[in-house]
């Protein structure tokens, strides 16, 4: 073989071995709770802990109306980019409602922006859900979408999580997004809060980033994106939410909105110190970035909230599920409606929420 050829080799291991040791040095030591690579789907994630409800993602510095502006990637529309950049691939983003973004994907120019000093509030009814009051903490304005379109077409999930410059609030989230925990301007990381849910069984985790409607922005803590309702539909797909399951902290059948609201204090910030006391109402997603459905996959979901029959909650029949085919063959037996009684389906909103990790293998 050739000197240049047998030099050429070795200069490429030697950078190969340098990425990977400046990657663990970035993500540290793995923690016992941490789940192992391959049960991310997001693979750009530094760590993901399912105890603390924590994941650890690159942290992209961009520009939103002349102030900086701080991201997150975790989607794509094209193949190639989501390998290249670790994201998942989700091509019918492309028809989502979106933005205009210059620049490459990890230094882009936003044309618009979220506003995170609102203040948010949730105050829980007597049943917990609907609540007796309920205001975002972030609104986006008029410009704003976490889809953004690139020059070349492709469409990629990217939010904004912090605006302005540092020292960053978060504590009560005057410039930051509600589930960020940590920002590292010097390891270029952000902690953010995670989701539990489930798809076709299996326990996984992702993120909620968006919501097109401001009550469920404020559930979520996540940013009022009023814009989002005018994604086409074959951006989305159905995510169900349960509002009146079983409640109780400990109680291995809660599930659902009111089990959210009345079991964990909803009006509280979200912080480092205490993430692993957040609960989630345990959605069920239609599709995950994985497995079966990984063809059709879409961080993009239309909201279907569930209601338990007085029946089915009167008998403790309203247990955990953990699978769309489930609620709606529930929905099929009358068991499960709408909030208007009428059959289970969209409510009129969408949220995002990029999937990260599974738990339990994905069929």
């Amino acid at each position: 073989m050739p000197n240049w050829v047998v030099l050429t080799l070795r200069a490429k291991v030697a950078l190969l071995m340098v990425a990977m040791v400046a990657l663990v040095a970035l993500a540290g030591p793995v923690t016992a709770a941490e789940l192992p690579r391959d049960h991310l789907t997001l693979r750009s994630a530094i760590a993901v802990d399912p105890q603390r409800n924590t994941v650890v993602l690159p942290l992209y510095k961009g520009v939103a109306n002349g102030k900086p502006a701080y991201y997150i990637l975790t989607d794509s529309s094209n193949k190639a980019q989501a390998l290249t950049l670790g994201l998942n691939y989700a091509p019918s983003i492309g028809t989502a409602y979106t933005q205009r973004g210059s620049g490459p994907p990890t230094r882009l120019t936003f044309a618009g922006a979220p506003d995170f000093n609102a203040g948010r509030i949730y105050k829980p009814s007597a049943t917990g859900f609907p609540p007796a009051d309920a205001k975002p903490g972030a609104v986006a304005d008029d410009d704003y979408s976490p889809f953004v379109k690139l020059s070349d077409g492709t469409t990629i999930d990217a939010s904004i999580v912090a605006t302005g410059d540092a020292p960053f609030d978060v504590t009560t989230h005057s410039n930051t997004a509600d589930r960020v925990l940590a920002i590292d301007t010097d390891k270029v990381t952000v902690t953010l809060l995670l989701a539990h849910g489930f798809f076709n069984g299996s326990q996984v985790l992702y993120l909620s980033t968006d919501a097109s409607d401001p009550g469920a922005a404020a559930i979520e803590r996540a940013t009022y994106t009023k814009k989002l309702a005018n994604s086409s539909p074959t951006s989305e797909q159905a995510i169900v939410a349960m509002a009146n399951g079983q409640t109780g902290k400990n109680n291995p059948q809660a599930q659902g909105l009111a089990h959210l609201a009345l079991d964990e204090d909803l009006s509280q910030d979200a912080v480092a110190s205490d993430s692993a006391a957040f609960g989630s109402p345990l959605n069920i997603l239609a599709t995950f970035a994985t497995g079966v459905g990984a063809a059709s996959y879409t961080p993009l979901w239309s909201a279907n909230i569930g209601v338990w029959s007085n029946s089915v909650v009167a008998s403790r029949r309203n247990i955990r599920i953990a699978s769309a085919a489930q609620a709606f063959d529930l929905a099929g037996k009358g068991e499960i409606t709408s909030p208007d009684g009428k059959q289970l389906g969209p409510v009129g909103f969408v949220v995002n929420c990029p999937v990260v990790a599974f738990i339990d293998p994905v069929k």
